[in-house]
């Protein structure tokens, strides 16, 4: 095996793991500063079409819907109407 090899290996194995810890730490972050709220976003599928996404702490469950106008009126059923 070439020496140079070697620290070529390294830095893949350091790098992906470096990634991993990121992944962590982002996740715990998350977790502490928004761990109760509603979470919201907007996401594209393979073809660029936008869609929405919510996670509802309190379920733990995710809704996908196709519009914000559909996201807006699943949250105020959700939380503005709940009886």
């Amino acid at each position: 095996m070439k020496a140079s090899a070697l620290p070529v290996r390294k830095t893949k194995i350091s790098l992906s793991l470096s990634q991993y810890l990121k992944k962590i730490f982002q996740g715990v972050i998350h977790a502490l500063t928004c761990g109760h709220e509603l979470q919201v976003w907007q996401k594209k599928d393979r073809n660029g079409n936008a869609y929405w996404q919510a996670f509802d702490p309190k379920t733990r469950k995710f809704t996908s819907l196709s519009s914000e106008a559909e996201m807006r009126i699943w949250i105020e059923q959700r939380y503005y109407h709940s009886d």
